[in-house]
């Protein structure tokens, strides 16, 4: 492999430590979609995320290293993010 080619997939967003391991597509019951980001970090963090729309808890975490982050991709109504 060519050392040119070959890229780590690390944030550049100022996270220390952060490595994106995967992403989904997560439905609110709403009806609002979500980008599931999973990143790596080096120190556990505890959080949640909540619905933009409806307030509704997407997803907690406690005491993790794989910390999820939700980005809106499609509204309920079908009006643009």
């Amino acid at each position: 492999m060519s050392p040119g080619l070959w890229q780590p997939y690390s944030l550049e967003n100022g996270r220390f430590g952060a490595h994106i391991l995967r992403m989904t597509i997560v439905k609110c019951d709403c009806g609002a979609e979500y980008q599931r980001t999973e990143e790596k970090f080096l120190v556990p963090h505890t959080g949640y995320a909540s619905c933009k729309i409806c307030g509704a808890t997407l997803e907690s975490w406690s005491e993790t290293t794989h910390v999820p982050t939700f980005d809106l991709v499609k509204r309920p109504d079908g009006k643009p993010v």
